[in-house]
């Protein structure tokens, strides 16, 4: 998994996060990451940005996460809760990330037993949300390059392969000037060196969606799977759809 992959430092750095976080536990004034990677609130601070959580700024519930909008010195971020093993794949992938496609992390919180990510805020939502009767084949195609360079730099920019494993309408945001981000990395893989495909599992999650038919025959997770994904929404669909 992408976890094991990390740098020592990083890998040092989560190590300390998890051992701080049982709950009742209150964070530690010093992030126990690398420095500067990201930052770290506490729960009563992500109360306040969101209120207490209020369903009024809820923005969409998953399966396994929810989100909400949230205010942070006087700006707006998405408030994002999951489980403990997600926030650590994101925290790792998209705190050493950067690259104009890929939303930015602004922070974490692991207090009394509450998981939470920080990312800016774009204020067009998702693609999914965006799909009908709302975008000219013109920002369609903007969109489209955006994911593909986004997943380039996944690909090939970074120290190591980086494979998404998730690219749905759903998890691709837009600014303001409907430029597209990647987000959620929640299944997301870093290659080994010398390596160009990472076994999975028949019955993790990452099988049963959005799952292209090469990959669930050989059970490998190669660059590929992620482009399939996008020809799927955008060629094989002749539009963009959430499946």
């Amino acid at each position: 998994m992408a976890f094991s992959q990390l740098s020592e430092t990083s890998m040092k750095g989560v190590s300390k996060l998890f051992r701080t976080s049982k709950k009742g536990t209150k964070p530690s004034p010093s992030s126990p990451l690398p420095e500067g990677l990201c930052r770290q609130f506490s729960l009563a601070e992500m109360k306040i940005a969101t209120n207490n959580f209020n369903d009024k700024l809820l923005l969409g519930e998953g399966d396994f996460d929810s989100v909400y909008k949230g205010f942070i010195d006087d700006c707006t971020r998405i408030v994002k809760r999951l489980k403990l093993e997600d926030l650590r794949n994101e925290v790792v992938f998209v705190g050493q990330l950067h690259h104009p496609n890929l939303i930015s992390l602004i922070g974490y919180c692991i207090d009394e037993g509450v998981n939470i990510l920080v990312y800016e805020f774009l204020v067009h939502g998702n693609l999914f949300s965006n799909l009908h009767d709302r975008l000219s084949w013109k920002q369609r195609l903007k969109i489209c390059v955006g994911v593909a360079r986004g997943l380039h730099y996944l690909h090939t920019g970074a120290k190591k392969t980086i494979i998404h494993g998730d690219v749905k309408a759903a998890n691709i945001l837009l600014d303001k000037n409907w430029e597209a981000k990647l987000s959620d990395f929640r299944l997301s893989n870093m290659l080994p060196p010398g390596f160009k495909f990472v076994e999975i599992k028949r019955d993790s999650e990452t099988t049963l969606r959005y799952m292209d038919p090469e990959c669930f025959i050989t059970n490998r997770l190669t660059d590929k799977t992620d482009v399939w994904y996008c020809w799927k929404y955008s060629v094989g669909e002749k539009q963009w759809t959430s499946n």
